[in-house]
């Protein structure tokens, strides 16, 4: 077997494993390298459903890409004859002067997008199980819903496989070295040599992050999944609420295996070699009050928990750009929790970049310019 491809992407979860796929079925000669062996529960890309949403409060700006990720999400699904993405609907609620609603409505604005805002009788006939406190809004977004994270990165990698991608599972990339025209990657099994290299390691490359002059920081996250509770009506969209400025309670309908219900930000620092992956009882009790004052009996007896990371940047925007010191080594990374929905339109943006010289969406927002000014 060759050592020697045209593009060598390291990571294979949410963008990594959609750059392999986009680069494969243009015909580059490309492999893949994950320390584990994906789909897996290690990092930042598990959890059975992620939240997709169109009117994006984060940045009027994402909705483009955003766009362009339900077309591949859809694409996708149907190339592998499986569900991929439900558009379940969404409803959300918050202060109108908090970050979200403002948010939703600014992106709502710019880019056409059909929210509503719902009145007290109208939020109880169609979302009885949603308790909002006094003096916040709801909205409801007709295209927001969920991605299944495994299910995703696995119908990308059979699929890029299925264009002679070779995909080496439990081989973690230990260095790589920039010189010249080439770029080389040592791993346990060998070193291998590419034209361009893609580093999607996600909490794993921080310090690729900082040699780029951005100081990214790992937080560790909980999830949560209950019983559905004694109310008859229970969530069939996705939900979020701004319960305390810049955080969110989160969740999804039951999709088989309860309902999951997180939290978005306010995790402890962590990092990949010394992250607790027990969730405590204490940060299920938060979670059990707060679904007790915004979703009373929608929620019975927690089932399980797990904890995945968040790769933080200081504005929390994501990292999808060059290396400043070396033209070919694309970063993508640092998604600050957020990035999974993107990841399709991600993954075909970095292939752009490997195959022809740059995104044909506009990702600036993304630049690593904009840390070194």
């Amino acid at each position: 077997m060759t050592n020697r491809f045209d593009v060598i992407v390291a990571g294979l979860g949410a963008a990594g494993s959609a750059a392999l796929y986009h680069l494969a079925r243009r015909g580059a000669n490309v492999a893949g390298f994950d320390a584990f062996s994906p789909p897996h529960t290690f990092g930042s890309s598990h959890g059975e459903t992620r939240m997709i949403r169109e009117a994006y409060y984060e940045d009027p700006r994402y909705v483009p890409l955003l766009r362009r990720a339900y077309e591949l999400w859809h694409e996708l699904g149907a190339l592998a004859g499986e569900t991929l993405i439900v558009e379940t609907g969404g409803v959300f609620a918050g202060p109108p002067e908090g970050e979200f609603i403002d948010g939703i409505r600014r992106s709502a604005r710019e880019h056409g997008i059909a929210i509503e805002t719902l009145s007290a009788a109208a939020r109880s006939s169609r979302f009885p199980w949603l308790s909002p406190a006094d003096g916040m809004d709801v909205l409801t977004e007709p295209r927001a819903g969920l991605v299944y994270p495994e299910r995703c990165i696995s119908a990308h990698l059979q699929a890029a496989q299925s264009h002679r991608a070779v995909v080496h599972p439990d081989t973690a990339v230990l260095k790589w070295e920039a010189g010249g025209s080439r770029i080389a990657i040592e791993t346990a099994r060998g070193r291998y040599e590419a034209d361009r290299l893609i580093l999607c390691t996600g909490a794993w490359m921080t310090d690729a992050l900082e040699s780029a002059g951005v100081q990214a920081t790992v937080t560790r996250q909980p999830l949560f999944w209950f019983h559905p509770g004694l109310l008859a009506t229970r969530p069939t969209s996705v939900w979020a609420i701004e319960y305390t400025p810049g955080q969110l309670l989160y969740g999804f309908p039951d999709v088989g295996s309860g309902l999951k219900v997180a939290i978005h930000y306010g995790g402890p620092a962590t990092a990949v070699d010394t992250i607790d992956r027990d969730v405590n009882d204490d940060e299920s009790r938060e979670v059990e009050a707060l679904l007790a004052r915004y979703l009373p009996g929608v929620t019975g007896a927690k089932t399980r928990a797990a904890a995945c990371m968040y790769t933080n940047t200081p504005d929390q925007h994501f990292v999808i750009d060059a290396h400043p010191s070396h033209a070919n080594v694309f970063l993508v990374s640092a998604c600050s929790g957020h990035g999974f929905k993107f990841s399709s339109a991600v993954g075909e943006a970095a292939a752009q970049w490997a195959l022809d010289g740059a995104p044909k969406l506009d990702l600036s927002l993304f630049s690593i310019a904009r840390f070194r000014s």
